[in-house]
């Protein structure tokens, strides 16, 4: 009998601004918010009331999404 081993995906906050454009990614939403709170223009609270798993948070100037990393085994066995 063959084992399956199971891994479970970190979830990452992903956070891309407009102009200039950049991408920085955060295990947390909190590390994201602290790190960008001055352009941000909106709460904490905000963020942590949003469906981040249904939609991003997208304004003018940048955009929060959340995703989970994806291993190589992860692409490779998504291709069989």
């Amino acid at each position: 009998m063959q084992n399956k081993i199971h891994f479970t995906h970190m979830k990452i906050f992903v956070f891309i601004s407009q102009r200039p454009l950049g991408v920085s990614t955060y295990t947390s939403l909190t590390a994201l918010f602290e790190a960008n709170k001055t352009i941000l223009g909106i709460s904490k609270s905000t963020l942590d009331k949003w469906p981040f798993d249904s939609f991003n948070y997208i304004t003018s100037r940048y955009i929060i999404a959340k995703t989970e990393s994806r291993s190589t085994g992860d692409v490779r066995n998504t291709k069989l």
